[in-house]
């Protein structure tokens, strides 16, 4: 490519891994007719790849893994956070359909790596709280608590998860590309149906009223003319350059650091190098939701099944 290659950046483009695949799937996932629109998948390559490397990084910077099970809710500030109680991660992992699914394809492997995400919640409450050798009561308290534990991406290596993770992150930018576009095929049609409503309160228009009627009747088909010219297909690629050459505006990681004890209350306190302090990582715009996310490590969570429950139902009746 030479000297112009390196100055439009394409040599290094070309030494991304996996971009050409990358391409593909986020062409196909916008819109399949684009590979026949011309300049696929040349005019692709710059904003895929900025996507791609921007998915890749903020996977690598998902915190974890961390190791859940018995010990680790005792000892383990962070983990014992997360769940209500020891047996709710159980639950939440039995429920899984990732994990039912990694189960199937791996059915001898115990151990699995995995992105878990929670929906993190304060709720106001009243609770007592020791004030030197005071008990105080009805102290106002934040408790922070977790909801919707989520396992995706299960795998049996660390490596393979992240990689995994990656192009969750990668098809979560790419759906928002295809969002801006079914945002401008929305207001069409709806600029359709102002517009077949101009016309038939212009039929029975009087004199008075007509004139501002075709007046909006202009503007509603200018702006019918300015959404059709948008929906052209060698257009879509100023949606690409939109949302994946600025990957970190529509998705990213927050840290937010807390002092949480035992029982989940929130402590006001600016020292989070204290016992009990932790640091969440909340994933914004992911989806319409957001997540606090990390990677997690577990062992021997295959649930039983409910034919295995009934049978040790029945031989402890038995005994």
């Amino acid at each position: 490519m030479g000297m112009l290659g390196y100055l439009f950046g394409h040599d290094r483009e070309e030494n991304i891994p996996g971009l050409l695949p990358a391409i593909e799937r986020a062409v196909s996932a916008v819109e399949p007719l684009l590979k026949q629109a011309g300049g696929y998948p040349e005019i692709y390559r710059k904003p895929v790849a900025t996507a791609l490397k921007y998915a890749r990084s903020l996977a690598a910077s998902v915190p974890g893994p961390v190791v859940i099970n018995r010990e680790s809710y005792a000892k383990d500030p962070f983990v014992h956070a997360l769940f209500p109680s020891l047996d709710f991660i159980q639950d939440a992992f039995s429920a899984s359909r990732a994990l039912q699914d990694h189960y199937q394809e791996f059915p001898s492997v115990n151990e699995l790596y995995a992105l878990m995400g929670m929906r993190r919640f304060e709720k106001t409450v009243a609770g007592m709280e020791l004030a030197g050798q005071t008990i105080q009561r009805d102290v106002i308290q934040k408790v922070v608590y977790f909801t919707t534990h989520t396992i995706e991406d299960p795998a049996p290596s660390e490596e393979q998860s992240r990689d995994q993770v990656v192009w969750s992150f990668f098809d979560s930018l790419v759906r928002k590309v295809k969002k801006r576009i079914e945002a401008r095929k929305q207001d069409k049609q709806s600029q359709m149906q102002q517009k077949d409503a101009l016309i038939s309160r212009l039929r029975t228009a009087d004199a008075e009223t007509r004139p501002a009627l075709e007046k909006e009747l202009s503007k509603a088909i200018a702006g019918i003319q300015s959404a059709t010219s948008s929906l052209e297909l060698h257009n879509y690629i100023e949606d690409f350059d939109a949302v994946l050459l600025n990957p970190e505006q529509h998705l990213r990681l927050n840290r937010i650091p807390m002092v949480l004890d035992r029982m989940g209350i929130r402590q006001n306190s600016d020292n989070t190098n204290q016992e009990g302090a932790v640091t969440f990582h909340e994933l914004i715009g992911f989806d319409r939701r957001d997540w606090v996310v990390t990677m997690v490590y577990c062992s021997n969570m295959q649930s039983e099944s409910f034919a295995t429950k009934l049978e040790k139902a029945y031989r402890e009746l038995a005994i």
